[in-house]
C-alpha cells in the first residue's frame, strides 16, 4: 500500500498543472470545434461498438496525453488521503473526462469516438497516478522537491502559476514549424530582406525574447538566477524543437528559423535583457507584459502575417493527433502572451501590498 506522507502545507502547483492538463485534453479532443452535426440515426453508442479501428500511434498518443493528468491530479488530492484512495479517485475522474470527450466526438464528423481510446486514456492515467503516489510516499524525494521549489521560485500561488505557464510555453515549442520567438511562420525566403518584413520580424522576435526573458526572471526568487534560468529554458526549447523536427519534419527546417529579421531581433533582445534584468520587479512586470503583447500585436502592421500559418505540408504525418497537436501549439503561442501578462498584472498591479514585499525580498537577496 502506498502511503501519502503528511505535510505542513499543500502546494497549489499540482492543481494548476491538472487544470492545464484538462484544458489541453479538451482542446485536443474537440478541435476544430466546428462542424457539429447529429450522429446517424439508429447508430449504437460507441461503448457498445465492436471492431473499432485502432492504431499504435493513436493508442500511444492517448496514453501519453493522460500520464501528466494522472500524475498531477493524484498529488492534488488532500494529503490525508491514502495512496490507494487518491489513485482510485484519479482513475474515476479520468473515466468521467474521457467518456465526456469521446461522447462529444460523436457530434463531430472529423473525430472518431472509441472505447479503445478510453481504455488507453485510463492506462495513461494509471501510470501517471501510480508514479505520482510513489513520489508523494517518498519523504526524501518530496522534501527535496519542496526545498528546490522554495529555494529557486518566488513564493506563493503566483509563483506556482507562473511556473506552470512557463511549462505551457515550453509545450508549444514541441512544434518545430513555429519559430522559437515568433507567433507566425514567415511567408517565404524571397520576402526576408524586404524592409517592412525585416522590421516586423525584428520587433516581433526582440519583443518575444524580452517578454520571455523577463517572465522567466520574475519566476526566480533571486535576481542572479534569472539569466541562468533563461539560458536553460531556451536550451531546453531548442532541444525539444530539434527532437520534434527529427521526428516529423522532412527535411529539418533549420534555415527557416534564423531569417535576417529574427537574427537581428535576437541580438537586440539579448542586449536589452542585460539592462532590463537590473530593474525592480514591478517595472520588469510591466515591461514584460508590454513586450509579450507587442510580440503578437506587431504582426498587425503586416496583414499577410496574420493569415500566415505553419505549412502543414512539411509534416511527414499531417493527419490524426499530430494535426491536432499542431493546432494546439499554435493556439498556445497566440494566447500565451495575454495569459502571462494578465498573471503579471495580477501579481504586481492588482496586489500592490504583496508586490512591495516581493520587491523588498529581491533587494535584500540580490
Amino acid at each position: 500500500m502506498i502511503d501519502r506522507q503528511p505535510a505542513s502545507s499543500h502546494s497549489g502547483l499540482p492543481l494548476w498543472v491538472t487544470g492545464v492538463c484538462v484544458a489541453v485534453i479538451v482542446y485536443a479532443s474537440l478541435q476544430p470545434f466546428t462542424g457539429w452535426t447529429d450522429p446517424p440515426p439508429g447508430g449504437r453508442f460507441f461503448l457498445f461498438q465492436w471492431g473499432q479501428r485502432w492504431t499504435v500511434g493513436d493508442a500511444t498518443f492517448n496514453v501519453l496525453a493522460y500520464i501528466p493528468f494522472g500524475f498531477a491530479l493524484v498529488m492534488a488530492w488532500p494529503l490525508r488521503w491514502s495512496g490507494m484512495r487518491a489513485i482510485v479517485a484519479t482513475l474515476g475522474s479520468a473515466l468521467v473526462l474521457s467518456l465526456a470527450m469521446e461522447t462529444a466526438q460523436i457530434w463531430l464528423p472529423t473525430r472518431y469516438a472509441s472505447v479503445l481510446d478510453t481504455a488507453a486514456n485510463l492506462s495513461g492515467t494509471l501510470v501517471g497516478a501510480v508514479f505520482g503516489a510513489l513520489v508523494i510516499s517518498s519523504r526524501p524525494l518530496l522534501n527535496a522537491a519542496r526545498s528546490l521549489r522554495e529555494t529557486l521560485v518566488v513564493p506563493g500561488e503566483s509563483g506556482d502559476l507562473k511556473l506552470v505557464l512557463l511549462l505551457v510555453w515550453l509545450l508549444a515549442q514541441m512544434n518545430p514549424a513555429i519559430p522559437l520567438f515568433g507567433a507566425t511562420f514567415h511567408l517565404g525566403q524571397k520576402a526576408a530582406f524586404e524592409p517592412v518584413v525585416l522590421v516586423v520580424e525584428l520587433v516581433q522576435t526582440a519583443s518575444a525574447l524580452i517578454g520571455i526573458g523577463l517572465f522567466t526572471d520574475l519566476i526566480m526568487r533571486k535576481r542572479w538566477m534569472g539569466g541562468i534560468a533563461l539560458v536553460l529554458v531556451i536550451a531546453l526549447a531548442i532541444v525539444m524543437k530539434t527532437a520534434a523536427a527529427q521526428a516529423v519534419l522532412t527535411p529539418v527546417a533549420w534555415d527557416e528559423w534564423l531569417r535576417p529579421g529574427h537574427t537581428l531581433g535576437l541580438a537586440v533582445g539579448a542586449f536589452a535583457l542585460m539592462v532590463l534584468f537590473w530593474l525592480p520587479r514591478a517595472a520588469k512586470s510591466v515591461l514584460a507584459g508590454i513586450a509579450l503583447i507587442s510580440s503578437v500585436m506587431v504582426t498587425l502592421l503586416l496583414p499577410d502575417f496574420v493569415a500566415a500559418k505553419a505549412p502543414l505540408s512539411i509534416f511527414s504525418w499531417n493527419y490524426g493527433h499530430l494535426l491536432h497537436l499542431n493546432g494546439l501549439t499554435h493556439t498556445i503561442v497566440i494566447l500565451w502572451p495575454f495569459l502571462a501578462t494578465a498573471v503579471l498584472l495580477w501579481r504586481f498591479t492588482l496586489r500592490p501590498a504583496r508586490s512591495g514585499m516581493d520587491v523588498q525580498t529581491e533587494v535584500s537577496s540580490a
